[in-house]
């Protein structure tokens, strides 16, 4: 059954709308056409001020923070709550990084993005990107944030993290790309906690001073977890997390006593929106996720819910693994004048892991897999070195239970992860893998994107995906951030367009070239259609791969596999069913 958005199932009624426009510039209009509400201040708004909480800096060479008294404001005033009483200001502290990081010249700048294979673009007209910082001491934060970053033995940022960071924590928009594993959670948690702390204290009844929507109960887990990492030290700071499958009252008593920080699914948290549990009218800090997968399991229409009812002035940061033609659509519309930080070849299979494809029948696939993972388990028992944590990767969730009793039955340590079962199942899984205590986890795609388990030493696909963009994601739960991971897929005759494409990235990538592949719903429709024409004889193959502007002569033995690339054209934004169990 499809996923019916809250504010269209039977019985909804309409709200009458309160707040501004999603945008800081106010110029976001266009977005009401379609007949949607606005939130904005329509719920659990609460009058009173408030003075702002005293913020301290760390402050680095010769530089001086400039958190201290006297930061500057932009007058930013938020919707009325129901109650007719305004909300506090928004405090837009006017952020620098140690005097060293100021002094840098462009050549200086240049240099680093090109040692940390950074690539920014800002909008014509707009002024220049921050430089990158590679020390977490240059870069100011609050003395609370600082103090949970020694704490958790962090010492260099990531490259999406070097440039990330000081964009969100000058108060830029941020459109940021950068490949699986590499710390994007960070990158917006500790400017959006930074954010937070400079604003005048949350009374209860007030909604969230930030807000962060993610595609998934188990991605929303992992970035609470992360934010409560580097808050721990923050008096009384306080996050909650709003996703389905979980005890709603809970949720709605969180949210009505006030939180600094929601992490939530679009769905759950207009759900808690329409119940007048929460408001968007504090809100100054927004954080799309993984936004691709987002669109890809139908989330559009809550995303541009929540984007059009944010107050008037608000930051936003978009991240996403893949830029498809709908999330430049998105951030077009949402964004004001982003930045946009790429790092790395996006939309790429990840050169640190070793791939592996066997072709054999559908009947020898359970057999196989058993004969792999048993002879592996053997290997480490004789090596002593505990089993390698694997990801088995299946396309229903019938079929994940079914390798998973298998698995078992031989006497491995096996769980399963689908949208099948409970919350509370899924958790237990999740816990007993990255614990170790299970070291084999059989799942739908469900797990293929923003799950993040350090240690994944080898990812099999049972079942090929249906397209290049969810076989690059899958392969990603391994070979994480610059480790070495190893991916092994069998296949059948009906999965040779996909195992084309693969062999063609492979043969690419030990070449030293770049292979750029559409992404996207309306490129993942048109790759499938493809395959079906070359199953059935009416797409020929090519004996040579175009890509880009490179042509890679591919072996004699893979050119019955070619077919030439896929069409960008973008199609209808209805979700498809590339992410269903």
């Amino acid at each position: 059954m499809p996923y019916v958005p809250p504010h269209l199932r039977a019985g909804a009624a309409p709200v009458a709308a309160a707040g501004g426009v999603g945008g800081r510039d106010g110029g976001r209009d266009a977005g009401r056409r379609d007949g949607g509400r606005d939130y904005g201040g329509s719920f659990g708004g609460s009058g009173g001020g408030g003075s702002a909480r005293r913020s301290e800096v760390v402050t680095a060479g010769n530089g001086s923070g400039s958190y201290g008294n006297g930061y500057g404001r932009e007058s930013g005033q938020g919707s009325s709550g129901v109650r007719g009483v305004g909300n506090p200001e928004v405090v837009w502290p006017a952020w620098q990084p140690s005097e060293r990081v100021r002094k840098l010249q462009l050549e200086q700048i240049a240099e680093v993005r090109a040692r940390l294979n950074v690539d920014v673009e800002i909008t014509p007209g707009t002024e220049a990107a921050p430089a990158p910082i590679e020390s977490f001491e240059d870069m100011c934060l609050h003395l609370s944030i600082m103090k949970d970053v020694t704490f958790h033995n962090y010492t260099t940022p990531t490259p999406i993290q070097a440039q990330a960071l000081p964009v969100a924590l000058s108060g830029r928009d941020l459109l940021g790309c950068a490949e699986t594993g590499s710390g994007k959670t960070a990158a917006f948690s500790l400017p959006m906690i930074q954010h937070c702390l400079a604003q005048p204290p949350i009374r209860r009844g007030d909604g969230p001073l930030a807000l962060v929507l993610a595609p998934t109960r188990e991605l929303a887990q992992q970035i609470e977890k992360e934010v409560k990492a580097f808050s721990r030290s923050a008096e009384g700071f306080k996050t909650s997390i709003v996703v389905g499958g979980t005890n709603i009252y809970e949720q709605r008593s969180e949210l009505r006593a006030g939180v600094e920080i929601v992490v939530a699914t679009p769905g759950r948290f207009i759900d808690h929106l329409q119940q007048g549990n929460s408001s968007l009218s504090r809100v100054s800090y927004v954080v799309l996720d993984e936004a691709d997968r987002m669109l890809d399991m139908g989330f559009e229409p809550q995303i541009r819910e929540v984007m059009r009812s944010l107050p008037k002035k608000h930051q936003t940061l978009l991240f996403s693994a893949t830029m498809p033609e709908e999330i430049e659509a998105l951030a077009q519309e949402y964004l004001n004048d982003p930045i946009r930080v790429k790092v790395g070849r996006v939309s790429s299979p990840t050169a640190n892991v070793t791939q592996n494809l066997e072709k054999i029948t559908e009947k020898e696939k359970i057999d196989s897999l058993l004969a792999l993972l048993v002879d592996e388990h053997s290997q480490s028992l004789d090596s002593n070195q505990p089993p390698p944590l694997t990801i088995v990767f299946v396309e229903r969730k019938a079929r994940c239970d079914e390798v998973t009793d298998a698995l078992v039955e031989q006497g491995l340590k096996a769980t399963a992860l689908h949208g099948g079962r409970s919350q509370s199942e899924r958790e237990a899984a999740l816990r007993d893998f990255r614990k170790g205590t299970t070291n084999i986890l059989v799942a739908t795609d469900v797990a293929s994107r923003g799950l993040d388990v350090t240690g994944v030493a080898h990812v099999i696909n049972l079942d090929l995906p249906k397209t290049m963009e969810d076989y690059v994601h899958r392969i990603g739960r391994t070979g994480r951030a610059g480790a070495s991971g190893r991916a092994t897929s069998f296949y059948t005759e009906r999965d040779v367009f996909l195992v084309a494409q693969i062999r063609r990235a492979i043969t690419e990538a030990e070449s030293g070239n770049t292979m750029a592949f559409a992404t996207g719903k309306a490129a993942r429709r048109k790759e499938r259609e493809q395959a079906a024409a070359f199953r059935e004889g009416r797409l020929a193959p090519l004996g040579v791969a175009q890509i880009g502007a490179t042509t890679v002569r591919v072996d004699d033995k893979y050119k019955h596999m070619l077919t030439s690339s896929t069409d960008t054209k973008k199609g209808e934004g209805a979700a498809d069913d590339a992410w269903e169990d």
